[in-house]
């Protein structure tokens, strides 16, 4: 067993690591990042299909930003790094009775049902979004999970297809365990419709998001180890000890624990974290859709498909490859159903949502089996709002800690991970590392 010195560890290489790391070089430090895994980026992940020669680099993790996350933009503008548009949406149209058509009702009182419907999700998003917890009518909107939501609002089955698909890009977990919050806040980006939510998925970041936190990383000039799982950090009054499964141990004045909240279950904390922290760690959040990347022909640049309830539920053709065919997203839900690993799945799924398709290939990225992950995007469940609120999560002795999961504003966007980070760094900033870099 070794044991090494440093002025600041930080434990995680995605985009709040990243960030963090970034900031804390503005002076002289011995920066130590630490990455379980062989790669830098977290939940931003990009590759070729694996399986195919298409040369495109893809999205398997987050990938669009919003107009107002100006961080990213400002830090890709710093590190020379582009953005490219989102293909416009040219072509809507929903599954009913098995087949995609344009949205179209069976008469007049499932269209005026619809209607009222989407206008109290509007209204309720709209009212969420001003910081209240009830409507008008004294129902509340948070502390409630998105089921128990629907179940209020009595929709058609039509108009309940459709928002589920939003809910999968939205709330992206259990429709009874994940907070309704989580969708009526991403219908309030736009005009409170769910269907306009991807209006301000904007751009995304060329090559990729995961090329944003490595160049972030490397202009830090911190030391990385990769493929280093963290297993126990141990603090006092003096410093803070990170032990790796390797059994080697790295010292610092200061740490950022930057993994998100599923992978500090495998990290055991002395002392214990706090309750807030320690419920939210131990539940956990519940992130399990899939994000499943298609090429094939016979569909049209910028077709959106939305899903009846089952298997993958939205589909986008998002843009051309080299040779002329479609590369194409869709989004699911984990479950006893879903199948995106099977090539036959896949194709019956494509064949439903995109009739005249053909496949070419098809790839994905296991977020819920990937042991340093554990999860997709953040899914808060309904009844722990507190526990993962920013608030909840200050500085814990000389520990700060940063994550999309726990972001003051953008939680659960890139944006929000990199303001985190940059939170824990100044923070930091504001202490003295006894006897480090900085002071000598």
């Amino acid at each position: 067993m070794s044991s090494r010195i440093h002025d600041v560890i930080i434990v995680g290489s995605g985009l709040a690591g990243a960030a963090a790391a970034y900031q804390l070089s503005r002076k002289p430090r011995r920066i130590l990042l630490i990455e379980a895994q062989a790669r830098i980026g977290g939940r931003a992940y990009a590759r070729r299909f694996r399986h195919d020669g298409t040369a495109e680099l893809l999205e398997y993790g987050g990938s669009w930003i919003t107009p107002w996350h100006e961080r990213i933009r400002s830090l890709c503008r710093e590190l020379g790094l582009a953005l490219r548009p989102r293909t416009e949406i040219r072509e809507r149209l929903a599954m009913r009775d098995g087949v995609p058509c344009p949205l179209a009702f069976a008469d007049d009182d499932e269209r005026l049902a619809h209607d009222r419907a989407v206008a109290r999700i509007a209204a309720d998003a709209m009212m969420l979004k001003a910081g209240l917890h009830e409507n008008e009518r004294g129902e509340t909107l948070s502390g409630i999970s998105y089921a128990e939501y629907m179940a209020r609002l009595k929709p058609p089955l039509v108009t309940r297809h459709l928002q589920d698909a939003w809910w999968i890009v939205s709330g992206g977990g259990s429709m009874d365990e994940v907070s309704a919050g989580e969708f009526l806040h991403s219908c309030s980006y736009e005009s409170g419709l769910a269907e306009d939510m991807i209006k301000v998925w904007a751009h995304t970041v060329e090559p990729s998001m995961d090329a944003l936190a490595a160049r972030l990383v490397a202009a830090s000039g911190a030391s990385v180890l990769l493929s280093s799982p963290v297993t126990r950090i141990v603090q006092d009054d003096a410093q803070v000890c990170v032990a790796l499964a390797s059994g080697e141990e790295h010292r610092s004045t200061h740490a950022v624990v930057a993994t998100g909240i599923n992978p500090m279950q495998a990290i055991a904390f002395t002392p214990p974290l706090t309750i807030g922290p320690a419920t939210a760690v131990t539940r956990g959040q519940k992130g399990r859709a899939f994000k499943l990347w298609i090429k094939a022909r016979g569909v049209p640049l910028g077709r959106l498909v939305t899903g009846d309830g089952t298997g993958v539920q939205m589909i986008f053709s998002e843009r051309a490859a080299d040779d002329g065919s479609m590369l194409l997203i869709g989004f699911g839900l984990h479950d006893e159903g879903a199948r995106p690993a099977d090539e036959s799945w896949v194709r019956a799924e494509l064949a439903r949502l995109c009739p005249n398709a053909e496949l070419l290939a098809h790839d994905w990225h296991d977020w819920l089996a990937d042991p340093y992950a554990r999860g997709t995007w953040l899914s808060t469940p309904y009844d722990l709002g507190a526990e993962f609120a920013s608030g909840s999560w200050g500085p814990q002795g000389r520990i700060a800690f940063a994550s999309s999961d726990i972001a003051a504003e953008n939680a659960g966007w890139f944006e929000g991970a990199v303001c985190a980070g940059e939170a824990a760094a100044a923070w930091i900033a504001s202490h003295p590392l006894r006897g480090s870099a900085a002071t000598r």
